[in-house]
C-alpha cells in the first residue's frame, strides 16, 4: 500500500509528533515520508530492511505509512548490535548462522578466548543486521515471517518487496535457477542453514575434528577447505561452524553421484503444494520401475518402510548431510557403503502407489532441515 495522508481531525496532531520527533532526530538519521513512498522503497534507499524500520518505530502494519511522519533509520542512533541469550543446544556455528553473521565476528564483539566455550543463559551481542565481517548477510523478513506461500499474479519482486528482502535473497533460500515461481508454492524467505549449491556441499564441524581430518573424511585437501572458508589459521576450527566443502570432496575422493541412474528426469519442484497442507521438501526423479537409485556419497545407510513414503532409504554421507529417497520399489545394499553403490530401486510405493515410479529425494545437511536438492544435481545428473 502506498503512503496515505493523515485524516484532516488527525492532523493537527499528527503534526506535533512529526514536529516533535524531528526535533529528537536531528542527529541520529531519518526520512520524512512522502508522497507515494512505501516502507520497502524507504528500506531499499536506505540500506535497511522493512523489518528494522517496522522495529525501530514501532510500526503495527508495515503497509499503512503516513505522508509526513519521520521514520527513524537503523545506523547512527540505533545500537550496532543486538542481543542473544543462549540456549541449550547451541554452539556459536548455530548462533552465527541464525543471524546471518560469522563465528568470528561473534568472538570478536564478545571478546570471547574460547570460541567452543559459551553458557546457556549467556547474553552475547550480535552484530545488528549481521554482515559478520564480510559474509553475506541475511534480511530477517517484515513482520518475523519465514515462508511465503505464492498466490496468482504475484512475482518474485513484489514478494520481496512485501517482506523487505531482496529477490535475489529468496532465489538463494529455495535455489531457483531463475525468477520463475508457480501458484500454491511455499518459498522460504531466509535461506536454511547449509543451503546446497550447484560449487559445494557443507559439513558441520564436530567434537575432535581437525581441518587436516576433515579434508580427508571429504575427498579434498587443508588449502581447498582453507580457501573456501576463509580460513587464516588451519589448527583452529570451531565445533558447529559450517563449513563450505569445495566441489569433488564429498567423501570417499570421488564426485557426488546422480541419485538415480540412467537418465532420470527431474525438474525444480521444491516448495510445490501436497496433500493435507504440506509443501515438497526435494525433487522427484522420474524413470521407469526398477531403475538403480545409487548413494549420491560414501556414508551408511538406514532402511525403513513407512505409510506415506512406501520403502525409505536414509544415506547418512560421510560429508555430514542425510540424504533420503522414498518410494522405493525394492531395496538394495545397507550399512556402510561407497559412493554409486545401489542402495534402491525406482518404484512407488507408499502413497505413490497407483502414479508414476519415481523416487523422492531430499537434502538434510547436518541432519537438519531440507534443502532444495536441484541446484547441486543439476550439474550432476
Amino acid at each position: 500500500m502506498r503512503a496515505q495522508r493523515p485524516s484532516s481531525e488527525g492532523a493537527f496532531r499528527t503534526l506535533a509528533v512529526v514536529g516533535l520527533a524531528f526535533l529528537a532526530l536531528l542527529s541520529t538519521g531519518a526520512h520524512t515520508v512522502r508522497t507515494g513512498e512505501t516502507l520497502a522503497e524507504i528500506a531499499r534507499a536506505n540500506g535497511t530492511s522493512v523489518a528494522a524500520l517496522v522495529s525501530l518505530n514501532g510500526i503495527s502494519d508495515a503497509d499503512v505509512i503516513l505522508v509526513g511522519q519521520e521514520l527513524r533509520l537503523p545506523g547512527t542512533a540505533s545500537s550496532k548490535a543486538t542481543t542473544y541469550t543462549v540456549r541449550s543446544g547451541d554452539t556459536l556455528g548455530t548462533i552465527a548462522s541464525k543471524h546471518g553473521t560469522r563465528v568470528s565476528a561473534l568472538v570478536q564483539l564478545n571478546g570471547l578466548k574460547n570460541p567452543n566455550l559459551i553458557r546457556i543463559g549467556q547474553i552475547l551481542k550480535v552484530p545488528s543486521g549481521g554482515g559478520g565481517g564480510g559474509g553475506s548477510s541475511v534480511t530477517p523478513p517484515a513482520g518475523g515471517a519465514t515462508t511465503h506461500v505464492v498466490r496468482a499474479g504475484e512475482t518474485l519482486g513484489r514478494i520481496a518487496a512485501r517482506y523487505g528482502v531482496t529477490s535475489s535473497q529468496i532465489v538463494a533460500a529455495n535455489g531457483l535457477s531463475g525468477d520463475r515461481i508457480y501458484v500454491g508454492q511455499q518459498l522460504r524467505l531466509v535461506p536454511a542453514a547449509g543451503t546446497a549449491s550447484t560449487s559445494a556441499t557443507t559439513y558441520v564441524v564436530r567434537s575432535g575434528d581437525i581441518l587436516s581430518s576433515i579434508a580427508r573424511k571429504l575427498g579434498t585437501t587443508v588449502r581447498a577447505l582453507q580457501d573456501a572458508n576463509g580460513i587464516g589459521d588451519a589448527d583452529l576450527v570451531v565445533i558447529g561452524r559450517t563449513l563450505k566443502v569445495p566441489a569433488g570432496g564429498t567423501g570417499g575422493g570421488g564426485a557426488v553421484r546422480c541419485p538415480v541412474q540412467g537418465g532420470a528426469k527431474f525438474m525444480n519442484d521444491w516448495g510445490f503444494p501436497r496433500s493435507g497442507g504440506r509443501f515438497h521438501e526435494g525433487n522427484d526423479f522420474f524413470a521407469p520401475r526398477g531403475r538403480p537409485a545409487v548413494a549420491v556419497v560414501t556414508g551408511t545407510v538406514v532402511q525403513t518402510v513407512g505409510r506415506l513414503g512406501g520403502n525409505q532409504v536414509k544415506l547418512f554421507g560421510d560429508d555430514g548431510v542425510a540424504y533420503y529417497y522414498t518410494h522405493l520399489d525394492a531395496f538394495g545394499a545397507k550399512g556402510r557403503v561407497s559412493a554409486g553403490s545401489v542402495i534402491g530401486y525406482v518404484g512407488s510405493t507408499g502413497n505413490a502407489a497407483g502414479g508414476p515410479a519415481h523416487v523422492h529425494f531430499e537434502v538434510h545437511p547436518g541432519g537438519g532441515a531440507a534443502v532444495n536438492p536441484y541446484p547441486r544435481f543439476i550439474g550432476v545428473c
